[in-house]
């Protein structure tokens, strides 16, 4: 009988070790108490956020696909409703992953390969996962304690540099297993960096900043953040207030730089919108010919859609480059060896840079920064500017972001021309929210309805307050997929790198 209880202690003993043992992995038979991915595993299944294979079993080795990380993630923010079209090919309504997708597409955390494709069941990369990570967490600012060179972002992706350093630094990478950014991300690998990535969001819940990185919104170099002023007053009216907002007091000679829109049916600001602005400042509106063909590429062309675009019936109507070019200076610029704008240009002690905001076919979006580089720039100068610097004939020859990063350097050039942008304000009208530029005859009919009106002194805080509301509005999808396609937001991003602006800012609504 003793013998037999013995026995029976035993077998209860080992019953209720291996429920510990199971318990630890999250009851899967693959995953054991001293695996370093244990914890992680049970925690999101605990969760929900992450579940097994089937059978029991979680399959640590295996690998996870980017729809697979979209559904966690979209767990994670408590699976929001969503409606819209993700704008991807490879996806499809009504599936598994559908409403997760569209989600992460419109909240800006995943991206597709440009192709049109979103890779829904590719596995996701090393790499992938980090980005899709730090994007989630609002793709943060990085601090300076960010600049080791010695990390294994040196080996990523130049899109994920900054994403993997971030990851590295704020301790979401195991030393367990080594990283490798471009290889496949393993079951276990996504389940820890999620896990360790949930334990950052929770020990930073109280602050704005995750070890020393600032988010966008947050005042990234620690100065104090310019002020974007908003109203959704999209009228005269409400145009001329929210210029009055800024405080500016221009001095001498006023060029209003506007685009005055292909025909026959683009969305440029009517006059009727800002004729009071314009004859308030007694400005004369500017423009300088495109660099393609059109109905803009010719002085006496351009001349006549201004005049029936109306624009000549409010104000006086200058193309700054119809008697030439001249050559502004780009100090420090990696692509540009100086900004060619039209000779005029030097006429104006003051400009106000008035954009409309809106996608671009080749940009990813338009607002101040394009408006102030293209648009100033003569067709020889946009020329250099679309070829990263390689050509002044030809809009062709660099890549995407040599182009976008060109026009971060053009605008600086101004701004910087222009009394360190003592001289020069900006403002952005956010109505006819088209993928389509000014410069698309026919271009395509908006999702999002109009947003508002948005001023700043600062280019980069503009632009950037913008893209914000883009992300955050109802109906984006195509929007997003336009900007991200074309890694639009690298022109913000590297025009704060280069000192034009901030992309931290503070808004201030003058409808309060």
């Amino acid at each position: 009988m003793k013998k037999v209880l013995l026995l029976v202690l035993a077998a209860v003993l080992l019953i209720s070790l291996g429920i510990a043992v199971l318990a630890a992995g999250g009851g899967y038979s693959d995953v054991s108490d001293g695996d370093w991915y244990a914890e992680a595993v049970k925690a999101l299944k605990e969760k929900d956020l992450m579940n097994g294979v089937g059978g029991g079993s979680f399959d640590p080795d295996g690998v996870f696909t980017r729809a697979q990380l979209a559904t966690v993630l979209y767990r994670m923010a408590g699976s929001p409703a969503v409606s819209g079209d993700d704008g991807f090919s490879d996806t499809a309504p009504g599936k598994w992953y559908s409403d997760a997708v569209l989600w992460a597409s419109e909240n800006g955390v995943v991206n597709g390969y440009g192709d049109g494709r979103f890779g829904t069941n590719d596995a996701a990369t090393q790499e992938q996962v980090a980005v899709m990570l730090w994007r989630d967490a609002g793709s943060y600012v990085l601090g300076p304690e960010y600049a080791d060179e010695n990390g294994v972002e040196n080996s990523a992706g130049a899109w994920a540099e900054d994403a993997v350093r971030w990851a590295r630094v704020d301790g979401l990478l195991t030393d367990a297993i080594p990283f490798e950014p471009k290889a496949d991300a393993s079951r276990a690998q996504v389940a820890d960096m999620v896990y360790r990535y949930m334990q950052l969001l929770e020990r930073f819940s109280d602050t704005d900043a995750v070890s020393g990185a600032t988010s966008q919104a947050d005042g990234g170099n620690g100065s104090e953040e310019p002020t974007v002023y908003f109203t959704a007053d999209i009228s005269a009216e409400g145009l001329v207030k929210i210029y009055e907002a800024l405080g500016w007091e221009p001095q001498g000679k006023v060029a209003v730089k506007i685009s005055t829109g292909e025909p026959p049916a683009s969305n440029y600001l009517r006059p009727e919108l800002i004729g009071d602005l314009v004859k308030k400042l007694d400005g004369t509106i500017v423009e300088c010919n495109t660099a393609y063909g059109g109905s803009r590429s010719s002085s006496a062309m351009h001349k006549q859609v201004a005049k029936d675009h109306g624009f000549t019936d409010i104000a006086g109507f200058d193309l700054m480059d119809e008697e030439g070019t001249m050559e502004i200076p780009a100090d420090g610029a990696k692509h540009l060896k100086g900004d060619i704008v039209g000779s005029h240009f030097d006429d104006y002690d003051c400009f106000l840079i008035l954009s409309h905001f809106k996608g671009h076919a080749m940009a990813g979006y338009g607002g101040a920064i394009k408006n102030t580089s293209i648009g100033i720039a003569s067709p020889s100068g946009k020329a250099r500017i679309h070829s990263g610097g390689k050509s002044d004939v030809s809009i062709w020859g660099g890549t995407q972001d040599d182009f976008l990063e060109s026009m971060a350097e053009a605008a600086k050039a101004v701004s910087d021309y222009l009394g360190e942008g003592e001289r020069i304000v900006y403002i952005n009208v956010m109505n006819r929210l088209s993928i389509d530029c000014d410069c698309d005859g026919n271009p395509a009919e908006p999702d999002i309805h109009d947003i508002g009106i948005l001023a700043s002194t600062d280019p980069v805080a503009l632009d950037q307050a913008c893209m914000d509301l883009i992300f955050d509005a109802e109906g984006n999808a195509s929007f997003v997929n336009r900007v991200n396609s074309l890694n639009g937001i690298h022109t913000i991003e590297y025009a704060e790198e280069i000192g034009l602006g901030s992309r931290a800012y503070k808004t201030v609504s003058i409808d309060d």
